[in-house]
């Protein structure tokens, strides 16, 4: 039975107009409330985009908002916001756009707490904004197999206090904090992105108690200032390359109590020989059963680099360039496996200083295509024959004066 084309066209767009309504549920809400109000939902899921202009709490239970692919799913235009329980997904795929969960630029007091985001470029984009809190959250990207195809889990531009903690982040690009101030990333489960941590020009920065694993570099710092990376655990980086800290210049950067393992480079540092006014503090940390502990690129200058515990790694120290600039280091202190001197007066600390000479090591170290031949019988041999009876030379690479005998981390 054939219907009336009238009846059909009808019911269309009587289709039209309940689909509406029913996409404009949380916004009519919004826009409806009085500014400083409480909005209670629960138990729904509502396909539509909003926005936030007028200070607002919602708290959200059982309840997804789903965008529709295009542009961000909520956009929040005013201070004094707070957002809990929700689940957010459905942003567009630009990246020109930034388009994400949740964004806000130019506001204050901005709170984002136990919300799942998944299925979106972005999970949270913050610029200009200050006192902002994204805590006890799951986010992820699109579930893209290409990790720079995806969106970063939380991405600040030019923000000021911020507190990111307790959340997980995982299949997404990096977290990244750009040129922002007295940031505190705490207690924060990372894995499975590009670059856990990404911090660029960033002036007070603290990154504590983070698990990341499964990373091309645990954090990547490159610039500002009184940057602190403590008591933070990363291992298992990916390829020949993966590095848990890359540090690239900065001032005052405070490396301690960290546990890094199972990585290509414990910590690749990338200084520059004519650099002035900074410091690099590597202390208390473990370093174990990584390929390198130590990488230097052009530079071993202006490090304090003290207490640590070298334990199984491959390397203890390598670096890229020969006869590289070393200066103004205060190396001591530091447990080596590799140390072989005695402790006669029982003090806890070898008679003789621990160095690290390149004899054979110097032949890959220069050309990093003989890296191919590393642990090889031929190499050994040739690393043996040199030790015993060197025909030129060896490189003192690096010197700790007061090596300890015992770990001193635990």
């Amino acid at each position: 039975m054939l219907m009336n084309p009238m009846v059909i066209r009808y019911l269309f767009l009587l289709s039209t107009i309940l689909s509406w309504c029913y996409s404009a549920v949380l916004q009519n809400a919004i826009n409806n409330a009085k500014p400083s109000s409480i909005i209670n939902i629960s138990n729904g899921t509502f396909h539509e985009t909003i926005i936030i202009d007028k200070p607002l709490t919602i708290k959200a239970k059982n309840c997804t908002i789903e965008g529709t692919k295009k542009g961000s799913v909520i956009t929040i235009k005013s201070s004094n916001v707070h957002i809990s329980g929700m689940h957010i997904k459905g942003s567009g795929d630009r990246r020109d756009t930034m388009d994400a969960a949740v964004v806000m630029e130019g506001v204050g007091n901005v709170t984002i707490k136990n919300c799942t985001i998944d299925n979106s470029l972005f999970g949270i984009v913050a610029h200009y904004s200050s006192n902002l809190v994204f805590k006890n959250n799951s986010i992820a990207s699109f579930p893209e197999k290409v990790v720079d195809n995806r969106g970063d889990f939380i991405r600040l531009w030019g923000c000021n206090n911020v507190l990111i903690q307790n959340n997980h982040l995982f299949q997404g690009r990096d977290l990244s904090i750009n040129r922002s101030n007295n940031i505190l990333i705490q207690n924060n489960q990372i894995e499975h992105a590009r670059y856990g941590i990404l911090a660029m020009m960033d002036h007070n920065l603290t990154a504590s108690l983070n698990k990341i694993f499964d990373m091309y570099a645990g954090i990547y710092l490159k610039g500002g200032a009184q940057i602190s990376l403590i008591h933070n655990t990363i291992f298992d980086t990916r390829l020949a390359t993966g590095t848990g800290i890359l540090l690239s210049h900065g001032k005052k950067i405070f490396v301690r109590h960290n546990r890094i393992f199972a990585c290509a480079q414990g910590v690749y540092i990338d200084s520059s020989p004519a650099e002035i006014g900074m410091r690099r503090y590597i202390e208390h940390n473990i370093f174990s059963n990584n390929f390198t502990a130590l990488h230097f690129h052009s530079a071993i200058c202006n490090n304090t680099i003290t207490n640590n515990d070298f334990l199984g790694n491959l390397n203890d120290v390598v670096r890229d360039l020969s006869k590289i600039k070393k200066a103004n280091n205060i190396i001591e202190k530091n447990y080596w496996d590799r140390y072989q001197g005695f402790d006669q007066n029982k003090d806890g600390f070898g008679d003789i200083p621990y160095q690290i000479l390149l004899y054979a090591d110097r032949l890959w170290q220069n050309d990093h295509h003989l890296q191919f031949f590393y642990a090889t019988p031929i190499f050994s041999l040739l690393d043996f024959i040199e030790r015993l009876a060197p025909f030129s030379e060896p490189e003192k690479l690096l010197k700790d004066r007061l090596p300890r005998m015992e770990p001193v981390n635990h």
